[in-house]
């Protein structure tokens, strides 16, 4: 079970710019070839467009880094995300590994891989921001 953090109406629009701005360091890391990097910045940016989503609709998000249940969180308020989840399913699955194998595992994507997180990424956000 995660803990719930409270945030006030700066802290949303925070969250927001911070989705943006990893959305954009992850087309970046792919023009530059780093493509691990990408995936990160890609799980990043979903990870916080889901948390800006909450915290705007209820004033507080799950704190937990797991995209499965950022997404379990939304579902209720905002089903046309979770209809993505279920479609990309194995896109978000391996944006999550991206996350733990950029901090604590020496794990490397191909360039595909980070164009579809990249991509699947983009989507999210059309439909968050």
């Amino acid at each position: 079970m995660s803990f719930l953090t409270a945030v006030g109406r700066a802290e949303v629009e925070i969250l927001r710019e911070r989705a943006r701005m990893f959305l954009e360091a992850a087309r970046d890391d792919l023009r530059a070839g780093r493509v691990d990097l990408a995936a990160f910045h890609a799980e990043q940016a979903s990870q916080l467009a889901l948390k800006y989503i909450l915290a705007r609709e209820t004033g507080y998000y799950p704190r937990t880094h797991s995209l499965k249940e950022l997404f379990e969180a939304v579902k209720q308020i905002r089903p046309d995300l979770w209809r993505l989840y279920l479609e990309e399913m194995f896109v978000f699955e391996v944006m999550e590994d991206a996350y733990i194998g950029a901090r604590y595992l020496p794990r490397r994507y191909s360039k595909e891989v980070a164009v579809r997180t990249v991509e699947v990424a983009e989507r999210l956000l059309s439909l968050c921001i």
